[in-house]
């Protein structure tokens, strides 16, 4: 067997030791990192950084050929993974709450990019010395929760909105900023009041009768998937009222709950209220680098849509309710309903069938040539000159309105779906945004779409990992010669600009020669490498930044 020599191995390691500790953020909690036990099974270790990116340093190819990943998640994400990139821990799975069984794995070395889906590697690991390395990228933002927790999006919302009212800015700026419908919070003791005093006003009981139900009242918190949703009907109000007194416990009442404004004249299709998803990522939070995917999912209720119907499926498309109502409808055509023998709805392809059929398709295009045919827009161009520039400022403003709460570092990311409505009259609105968005196997084309999503998202992860290691290359070969020459510690070879080269070469952009593929889908939201309103494609004018 040969034997690998590599040549100032111990400097090398002393380099990218310091360089490690130089560039990150630590967001472990220290309880976590003395529990003996966590749920993907894998030990920490010390050195693990200063082992992986030495080898990396010494095995470019590891970085710019090729992908090694892992996910602890079954479903279609991690099987994508699978098929396109090295899988590098396949037999790791998640243990929820594990307290008992021991360590099995260690992170392989060649690991590029950990896609777990949830967080341990930031929360449970020590970022720099265990995990997420100067050579890796990894696809979660501890602060994720400033966008998909419905409470404080919505905070961000107002506070950014207050922000521009401050300085100035136009009625039209403010317009073009709001992206949320407007909303109550009923965390709020003011909010909290003015909601409570005017759902039981006479105008309020005037307005429901004519118009139907005015508010949707959420759970603020990480509850996705239809969970936490009811309209406000009469019971509903009559509940509402009871836990608040009317009203009279605001501000002692704790809760997590907001009432948002019902959009009671949606687009509708063949009768059914319809929504699209658009999945967007956060490439880097240093600095922001955003993309959005081109194909999107447009879904429709279960039910048609009746603004005074009792039943959520006919106001709230979301595709736990879909599947939920159907396996219900299955049930009670099945003399067998009693069984719970098969309770994985991925795997029942009656179920599946039907519910795909509520999926109208994975393109704009289609509602724009709906639209066309029913006389809404005249204009073949309205996709591309009118809504998709509306979808993407939205998602900007939505980034711009939180980002003051993420950590700046290169290494972190975030894969989001945001959940839009259009009007009768065509007006939008993000209805909430998700992260670790479902990817369901419910056909082969939907099968296929999603990976090719996932590959996609790799394939951006991948552009700005290898130019960020070819300018650290760089980096250590300038600290590797002056530790030869000057016989120092790499920490007092450390001068302000030298550390300035450092910090300036952590931050993300695409190095000459490196690319994303031609064929990618997902297309620039926004890049603050970039200057003045070309950092959100022109889309927010010079008037209304602050």
């Amino acid at each position: 067997m040969t034997r690998v020599t590599y040549i100032n191995k111990g400097n090398v390691e002393i380099v990218i030791g310091f360089l490690n500790q130089f560039i990150s953020q630590n967001y472990y909690s220290p309880e976590a990192f003395t529990k003996e036990f966590n749920t993907i099974l894998v030990q920490p270790q010390h050195d693990y950084c200063i082992k992986s990116d030495t080898y990396k340093y010494y095995h470019p190819e590891v970085i710019m050929n090729d992908t090694y990943t892992f996910r602890e998640y079954r479903g279609v994400v991690k099987d994508a993974l699978q098929q396109y990139f090295f899988d590098v821990l396949p037999n790791v799975y998640l243990h929820r709450k594990n307290k008992d069984k021991p360590h099995l794995f260690k992170l392989p070395l060649k690991l590029t990019l950990p896609f777990t889906y949830y967080d341990q590697l930031i929360h449970q690991f020590k970022v720099g010395q265990q995990s997420l390395c100067l050579f890796q990228n990894y696809n979660h933002l501890p602060q994720r929760s400033s966008l998909s927790h419905k409470n404080r999006l919505m905070t961000n919302q107002m506070n950014y909105l207050r922000v521009l009212r401050q300085n100035g800015v136009d009625a039209d700026c403010i317009a073009n900023a709001t992206y949320l419908p407007k909303t109550y919070r009923l965390f709020n003791e003011n909010e909290c009041l003015q909601f409570f005093t005017y759902i039981n006003s006479q105008q309020y009981e005037d307005k429901i009768k004519t118009d139907g139900p005015q508010f949707i009242i959420k759970m603020g918190k990480e509850v996705h998937r239809g969970r936490g949703i009811n309209m406000l009907f009469s019971q509903e109000k009559e509940e509402l009222n009871k836990k608040f007194d009317k009203g009279e416990l605001c501000g002692s009442v704790k809760t997590f709950k907001v009432a948002q404004q019902y959009i009671g004249n949606p687009l509708l299709y063949k009768g059914h209220k319809i929504e699209f998803r658009v999945y967007w990522i956060l490439a880097s939070t240093n600095p922001i680098i955003a993309y959005a995917y081109d194909k999107t999912l447009i879904r429709r209720c279960i039910y048609p849509f009746d603004k005074f119907s009792l039943l959520k499926g006919a106001h709230v498309c979301n595709t736990a309710i879909v599947k939920s109502t159907l396996k219900k409808m299955q049930n009670e055509d099945d003399d067998d309903n009693d069984s719970d023998e098969n309770d994985d709805d991925d795997n029942n392809d009656e179920i599946n069938s039907q519910e795909d059929t509520l999926f109208i398709d994975w393109k704009l295009d289609h509602l724009q040539d709906i639209l066309l045919k029913e006389g809404k827009i005249q204009n073949k161009e309205w996709l591309q000159n009118e809504l998709l520039p509306k979808v993407d400022r939205m998602i900007i403003h939505a980034i711009r309105s939180t980002q003051h709460t993420f950590a700046k570092d290169s290494k972190l990311g975030e894969f989001f779906a945001a959940d839009f409505l259009l009007t009768d009259e065509l007006d939008l609105h993000i209805m909430e945004i998700n992260y670790n968005p479902q990817t369901l196997n419910t056909t082969e084309s939907r099968r296929q779409q999603h990976f090719k999503m996932v590959y996609d998202m790799v394939d951006i992860s991948n552009a700005y990992l290898r130019s960020r290691y070819m300018r650290f290359q760089r980096i250590v070969e300038k600290l590797l010669k002056e530790l030869e020459e000057k016989k120092q510690k790499v920490k007092d070879l450390i001068t302000n600009q030298i550390g300035q080269e450092i910090h300036k070469a952590y931050v993300d952009r695409l190095e000459q020669g490196i690319s994303i593929s031609s064929n990618n889908l997902f297309r620039l939201l926004m890049d603050e490498n970039l200057e003045g309103t070309k950092i959100y494609k022109d889309l927010i004018q010079e008037k209304c930044l602050v």
